[in-house]
């Protein structure tokens, strides 16, 4: 069986799993849920699927998952995070029978407005076990974990480099991939949009006429995702789609894929979440520019902040550098890949003005935040890196390639 054809199977587990994910939060706004024998029916057959065909890739992707099910279901989840926003937040739409129980901002030191894709998996599980209880939800993290994993079969062609990608990931969010934080399957997501811009770019360049429907497929599914997991998925989210604007204006139909996430997300969240006049706190305490101007005139706050960025990701922006250098020595070669080094390198940017902006004490922030939120940037980095060195073993003869994932 033809490698096009298994990476034509992961991105449809990929969507697949994504589809079951949007349509299970869609069923919570009508106090419905989604059985979880959906999703366990979906895993079963995909396991079918990659044995009869030997897909190597996907067959790891199965392991991997399967493997962070059980260690999520091992115990409770310890984070204040954890529990006292994701979990009980998930409690409350299990209760109450439906997506929008936090909009009543009961306890607004949860974090009522942020959005609860994966809360909503939670409930789910809660639901097939006929009761609420600290153990089974915490699977939810594992299963939303399941679109990002195909995905990254798809797009990393190689066994070699599948497993390279795998390893990063655990490099970079081990502590946090199956705590009950987001931030994980934030940095997962954000690191295959990324790719899957490069991608789209690429292919694009190579095949005028067409539109790259997989990597489209991919960048959509994890702008929904990015959406519906937390506030800060909004941020990449934007980012992501901005970089795609200048291959909209020669592919008007990429723009379908681009907004169909961004509509779904304003009316299915955004827009009720304002009609609850509930917004992130953030900015409820004060004025930001009041806040940042205070703090950019503060020689020991800047410092302070570049401190940590150096202390937990000196590697990472090392990484980025070399992705810069190379885009633009290279250019007439690996011009594709820039948009996405340029998302990258705004999200630092970005990050670095929320820390100076934030109304908590700037250093408790930093410790409590900052290792968290920079995994996103940490794995976007280096997965650009290993996407680009995985063309460039394409390239060589065929003898001097690592195992492809069809075996050959």
């Amino acid at each position: 069986m033809s490698a096009v054809s298994e990476r034509d199977d992961y991105l449809l587990a990929g969507s697949a799993f994504a589809a079951l994910n949007l349509l299970n939060v869609l069923l919570w706004t009508a106090n419905l849920y989604l059985p979880v024998g959906f999703w366990l029916a979906l895993l079963l057959a995909c396991l079918w699927q990659f044995v009869r065909k030997q897909a190597l890739n996907g067959l790891v992707g199965i392991g991997f998952l399967m493997l962070c099910v059980l260690i999520a279901v091992m115990g409770p989840a310890t984070g204040w995070d954890a529990r006292s926003i994701w979990l009980f937040h998930a409690k409350r739409i299990f209760l109450d029978g439906s997506l929008y129980a936090q909009l009543d901002d009961y306890a607004a030191n949860t974090h009522n407005e942020y959005p609860v894709m994966v809360p909503a998996i939670a409930a789910s599980l809660a639901r097939a076990m006929g009761r609420w209880n600290e153990i089974v939800p915490r699977a939810s993290v594992a299963i939303a974990m399941a679109p990002p994993l195909f995905f990254a079969a798809h797009l990393f062609r190689s066994l070699a480099a599948y497993l390279l990608w795998i390893s990063l990931l655990l490099l970079v969010c081990m502590n946090e991939l199956l705590s009950g934080y987001m931030d994980s399957l934030v940095a997962m997501n954000f690191a295959l949009g990324l790719v899957a811009v490069a991608e789209i770019y690429r292919r694009g360049a190579e095949r005028a006429a067409r539109l790259p429907a997989g990597p489209a497929l991919i960048l959509s599914a994890t702008l929904v995702h990015l959406l519906f997991l937390k506030n800060e998925g909004s941020v990449i989210a934007g980012l992501l789609s901005a970089a795609m604007v200048p291959a909209t204006l020669r592919r008007p139909r990429l723009t379908w894929y681009l907004l169909i996430p961004w509509v779904v997300f304003a009316l299915v969240w955004k827009l009720p979440v304002s009609h609850a006049h509930i917004i992130s706190d953030l900015l409820s305490n004060g004025s930001l520019l009041d806040r940042g101007l205070r703090r950019i005139q503060s020689p020991a706050d800047v410092f302070l902040i570049l401190h940590f960025f150096r202390l937990l990701s000196q590697d990472y922006f090392i990484v980025l550098a070399v992705l810069i250098a190379a885009a633009v020595i290279g250019w007439r070669r690996l011009w594709f890949v820039m948009p996405s080094v340029m998302v990258v390198a705004a999200y630092a940017v970005i990050l670095f003005v929320v820390f100076l902006t934030t109304h908590f004490e700037l250093r408790w922030h930093l410790n409590t935040a900052a290792d968290r939120v920079l995994m996103a940037f940490d794995l976007g980095a280096s997965s650009l890196l290993l996407y680009l060195l995985s063309l460039g073993v394409e390239r060589l003869p065929a003898a001097w390639r690592p195992i492809t994932d069809s075996g050959a």
